[in-house]
């Protein structure tokens, strides 16, 4: 019977927390190590976690909010588990889903992360994710958002896993999560990555999880991400598909810098692009370790790419009729020089 190591990240979010740890341990498979790696809580959580659960889970104290990725990470480290599956507090498992993570990963051993699907924890019936979209210019939107769930839906391959599970030996080569992205990306990168190291993500209907979704429209949240998005295209994108991309990357930065304006973010925007320039040296650094070990060229890794855009939330008029036929025409121009 293969271990798993389930780790969660809680910061100030105990209730939600507990009902994911629970529906952990009402899973029909009988080896998971849950581990809870807690970001600096103030509001009782671990307290009350001990309380409730004593030694069914392992806490790892961080102090303070070190962001998603570098919790997990401590957590992938003090894992034993044979597979690993990372997740938000808000989430909760149907009975059957580890069990079908596992099956998936093991059907393949080309498949480095098993993806489940996603459905509204109010709205049961309404999909909030089944896989990533991955636009060319780095924005990522989840696969079939609020659109209502299909019985008949299939495996797909996907570019980008919001939430999965991964074996050990594919964490033990690519690595956790990239630490200097602190909130947002940071499972597109290592989807990436995964990617690049010549493994594909699979996304199954059959493994089941309900999200107590919030869509954050907060300036911090566009600030965060768009920073982030910089940074991993700059990392881990090939020098010709750079070069091909820019002038997707000067319009959208264009677009960027409207919404900004316009929504009270423009100094945090100016703010990203110095904190990218002191980043730069690390980044070329990380950079060039992974361009030298890639197994997959950036011709395999856009195959999944999408030309129009799509942003989770938004539905303006221009981004719908202007900007994205636009960036998608010159999509299909330059596609098959990548």
């Amino acid at each position: 019977m293969k271990k798993v190591s389930a780790i969660i990240v809680n910061w100030n979010g105990k209730n939600e927390t507990a009902d994911c740890v629970q529906s952990l341990l009402d899973q029909d498979h009988p080896d998971i190590e849950i581990i809870v790696s807690d970001n600096g809580s103030t509001d009782g959580s671990i307290e009350f976690l001990r309380e409730r659960f004593s030694t069914a889970i392992q806490l790892m104290l961080n102090g303070e909010n070190l962001g998603f990725g570098t919790a997990v990470n401590r957590g992938f480290k003090a894992a034993e588990g044979d597979y690993l599956l990372f997740l938000n507090n808000d989430l909760t498992l149907e009975t059957g889903c580890v069990r079908e993570l596992i099956a998936l990963l093991e059907s393949d051993d080309r498949t480095g992360a098993a993806v489940p699907k996603i459905l509204y924890y109010e709205k049961r019936d309404v999909l909030n994710s089944f896989g990533v979209n991955i636009h060319y210019s780095g924005i990522a939107c989840p696969n079939k958002i609020d659109e209502t769930d299909d019985a008949d839906l299939d495996i797909i391959e996907t570019a980008c896993g919001g939430i999965f599970m991964l074996p050990r030996k594919v964490y033990e080569t690519v690595g956790g999560f990239d630490e200097g992205l602190f909130l947002y990306h940071e499972d597109h990168d290592l989807s990436w990555r995964i990617r690049l190291a010549g493994w594909k993500l699979i996304a199954t209907p059959k493994a089941l999880l309900y999200h107590h979704y919030k869509f954050n429209k907060g300036v911090r949240k566009f600030y965060f991400s768009e920073k982030n998005r910089l940074h991993i295209l700059i990392k881990n994108l090939e020098w010709k598909t750079l070069v091909l991309i820019f002038p997707t990357l000067l319009v959208v930065e264009c677009a960027q810098w409207v919404h900004a304006a316009l929504n009270g973010w423009f100094r945090l925007k100016l703010k990203s692009y110095y904190e990218l320039a002191m980043l730069l040296p690390s980044i070329l650094k990380k950079r060039s370790a992974l361009q030298t070990s890639r197994k997959i060229p950036d011709g395999e890794i856009v195959r999944l790419y999408q030309g129009k855009l799509a942003v989770a939330g938004m539905n303006h008029p221009l981004m719908k009729n202007v900007l994205s036929p636009l960036l998608n025409a010159y999509w299909r121009l330059i596609r098959s020089w990548i």
